[in-house]
């Protein structure tokens, strides 16, 4: 017993030793597109979240390494050409306290007027949600995630250009949802999806998540990742013209 005490205990160091060198390399590593990435001649695009941002989980599947960002990145070069930029700054592991410091800590307003469209990803799964299944816990994670989700999103419409498209991706399907968590991510959605800061888009359509909330036969990695079918089907929830709006 005291063995196995001690072994806890060296593990839930580490893992607080590994957390915080992530933190600091985040805050010390992490920075907006500038200069000679930016497209001076067109329009840039950004997209902002975790891990499923970027095409996590896209390697397995029938179409490897597509990613929703991927196929949105082809998407507007196949509409627009070179008009159009795509950039990814998701960083995986990220919650959304997180990204509201990033963005009050290592940006200005003037870093975000090159940009005509920015989406924001990130699920609540991020900030423990499954780690836990008491209610009145559950619920205290839900008002963290929609505070500082209303708080990101709130100074980001103020630091971007006027004319700029502000969209923000609902939380999407996992294969750990109870039907409570279900229900606290259906409130999410719900919420989010009022808030007039933002063009809200709807990742947990029939065809990507199940009655449960759990991912279709197929279409993830693991119970929290899409692979390149369920990326498909993310993809599919964006409507180009949705994100592009007036610069459709």
């Amino acid at each position: 017993p005291v063995s196995n005490f001690l072994s806890a205990a060296v593990v839930s160091l580490r893992n607080k030793l590994l957390w915080r060198y992530f933190l600091f390399q985040l805050f010390r590593l992490w920075k907006l597109p500038a200069g000679p990435e930016l497209q001076h001649q067109g329009r840039n695009l950004l997209i902002l979240g975790s891990s499923v941002a970027k095409g996590e989980g896209a390697e397995a599947g029938p179409a490897p390494n597509l990613g929703w960002p991927q196929r949105l990145e082809r998407a507007l070069h196949d509409h627009a050409g070179a008009a159009w930029k795509l950039h990814i700054r998701a960083v995986e592991w990220t919650s959304s306290q997180l990204w509201y410091e990033l963005v009050m800590r290592k940006t200005t307003p003037e870093d975000w007027k090159h940009f005509s469209v920015v989406i924001l990803s990130l699920s609540v799964n991020n900030e423990g949600f499954l780690l836990t299944e008491d209610e009145e816990k559950m619920n205290q994670i839900q008002e963290h995630f929609l505070k500082h989700m209303r708080l990101t999103v709130t100074e980001l419409r103020q630091r971007l250009a006027p004319d700029a498209r502000l969209v923000l991706a609902g939380c999407y399907a996992n294969d750990g949802y109870t039907m409570k968590h279900l229900e606290i991510v259906k409130h999410i959605n719900q919420q989010m999806s009022q808030w007039p800061e933002v063009h809200f888009v709807n990742l947990l359509q029939e065809h990507v998540s199940d009655l449960k909330g759990h991912w279709p036969s197929g279409f993830s990695r693991d119970p929290g990742h899409p692979n390149s079918l369920g990326h498909e089907g993310l993809f599919k929830c964006l409507d180009l013209q949705t994100v592009l709006g007036d610069f459709w």
